[in-house]
């Protein structure tokens, strides 16, 4: 039993997590008092997130002391009788999704300033997703995993529906559940698989159980670890849009209003691959490296290629944008999930670094189809004919995005591809060599479809009628989100020693020295 105490103490490790959860009280009451003030709450939800930001550096300063009982016991592994962890891996990915939410809200206020309803009730289920990834980059115990995963997808559900009365939003949000509930209940039964195999529901207790079990010649049959496996990664599968687990994303991606799909692409993915980091490492990696009879590697591996065969040629043939950044994005979870194979300290720290660039290229994307959207009437490709004649600086930042999202120098995709692919071909090993042969063939293929919206924006006249239009103004917040994603996606491209560095260090002092 833990005493009074040591709860507050450990409370304090929690520290952001709580500021966040009094951000979005703040904004339910606020909503209440001042309705349909969405400039209130916007800057209410920037300033709470920026807030929370704040003091997640400086509980990264701070580690590993606790931020507000600097005499408390140093917490470098479990808190909560092991439910959560406290480490750098942690706290690099909770920085992570509130600058995404950061972003994310910045690019919503003009979108929902012209919705009838709903404007107050965005920021809080944006913000309270963001809760919920913050405790999946914590979880180290199944079920506060499962609850985690669980919290984030709810509040995905709701959000993918707000557009009321608007069948696309609410079709987007009923597929959304079906897949969820379908998704999270194959994930539950592996789950008691596991419990019911070791008696415990810590991730590196159940690892130490099963390498146990080896040992003793009473290892998981074959069958059954096979079983265990897929029911476990399709709850992982689902949520970073993993194929087979990937036929809610399009569907979704299209039908949810456009803001809440660009933050779908890039938060609640990311923690999905930090949760199944922590999954790995403390169930397949605990006992010295030795590893207990699961195939997971070759698992992850036919995940991965099937996942960048559906992303990409799916994309190939799609018209509506939201849908080909939809499959984009399933495309983009089979590169990263190539280095969970090797899955060692480099393939690891490669993939955070991915997952960073990608956040930064994927938003700034995303802004220029919202602009599009709302400024221009734009929803497709072919729509898009001429407009670099019309409006040539958002074009151009178009075209740069693209390229970074194909994996082109001298941009920060180039870069992070690079280092993905560099650090299987070190490993070794004929599979890690094939898988890098199918990423850049894939990677090869994604060209065609960006280059297609490229082509569509410079190779044509303007449309009919549209000769001399000038262009729609575009909102300050807009503006500025286009120029600090575009030197980002050019900065990591040139400089991007800085960020894997870190990436590596967070990987070495983290959770995974046992990997």
């Amino acid at each position: 039993m833990l005493d009074a105490r040591v709860v507050l103490q450990q409370l304090g490790y929690l520290a952001p997590e709580a500021l966040l959860t009094v951000v979005v009280l703040a904004l339910i009451g606020v909503d209440i008092a001042v309705r349909r003030n969405v400039r209130v709450l916007g800057l209410l939800a920037l300033l709470g997130t920026l807030a929370v930001l704040g003091v997640l550096f400086r509980a990264w300063s701070a580690y590993p002391h606790n931020l507000f009982y600097p005499d408390a016991p140093v917490a470098e592994t479990a808190i909560f009788g092991g439910s959560a962890m406290y480490d750098r891996f942690g706290l690099f990915f909770k920085i992570l999704f509130l600058v995404a939410a950061g972003m994310a809200v910045l690019f919503t206020q003009p979108v929902v300033s012209r919705w009838p309803r709903g404007q107050g009730e965005t920021y809080v289920l944006m913000l309270s997703c963001t809760l919920g990834m913050m405790f999946m980059a914590s979880a180290n115990d199944l079920l506060m995993m499962y609850l985690s995963l669980e919290f984030v997808s709810v509040t995905s559900y709701i959000m993918a529906g707000l557009r009321q009365r608007n069948q696309r939003s609410a079709e987007a949000s009923l597929k959304y559940i079906i897949y969820g509930a379908a998704a999270s209940g194959m994930m539950l039964y592996g789950i008691t698989f596991l419990y019911g195999l070791t008696g415990s529901l810590q991730v590196d207790a159940i690892g130490a159980k099963l390498v146990e079990l080896q040992g003793e010649g009473a290892g998981v049959p074959q069958t059954m670890s096979l079983v265990i496996s897929v029911l476990v990664m399709a709850g992982f599968g689902y949520k970073i849009a993993a194929a087979p687990f990937h036929m809610w994303c399009p569907d979704v991606y299209e039908g949810a209003p456009t803001p809440i799909t660009a933050f779908f692409s890039v938060g609640p993915k990311a923690a999905g691959f930090a949760m199944l980091v922590r999954f790995l490492a403390g169930v397949y990696q605990t006992g010295g490296g030795e590893q207990v009879p699961f195939d997971w590697n070759l698992i992850v591996a036919l995940l991965a290629v099937l996942t960048m065969a559906v992303g990409n040629f799916g994309a190939l043939q799609q018209q509506n944008l939201k849908r080909l950044m939809a499959y984009s994005s399933i495309g983009h979870s089979g590169y990263v999930l190539l280095a969970f194979v090797a899955f060692g300290p480099e393939n690891v720290a490669s993939a955070m670094f991915y997952l960073v660039v990608y956040v930064i290229m994927n938003v700034g994307a995303f802004v220029v189809v919202i602009v599009l959207e709302e400024r221009f009437g734009i929803e497709t490709v072919d729509d898009c004919r001429g407009l670099g004649w019309r409006a040539p600086v958002l074009c151009a930042l178009m075209t740069l995005f693209m390229l970074s999202l194909t994996g082109l120098p001298p941009t920060a995709g180039f870069v992070g591809k690079l280092f993905l692919f560099g650090e299987l071909i070190q490993a070794g090993g004929a599979l890690n060599i094939t898988l890098v042969v199918a990423g850049v063939m894939f990677s090869v293929i994604s060209l065609y479809y960006y280059a297609r919206v490229i082509g569509a924006m410079f190779l044509f006249r303007a449309r009919e009628g549209e000769e001399g239009v000038a262009c729609p103004a575009i909102p300050l917040a807009f503006q500025a989100l286009l120029w600090l994603t575009a030197f980002g996606t050019l900065w990591y491209g040139i400089f991007p020693e800085g960020l894997f560095r870190a990436t590596k260090e967070v990987v070495v002092q983290g959770i995974l020295p046992k990997i």
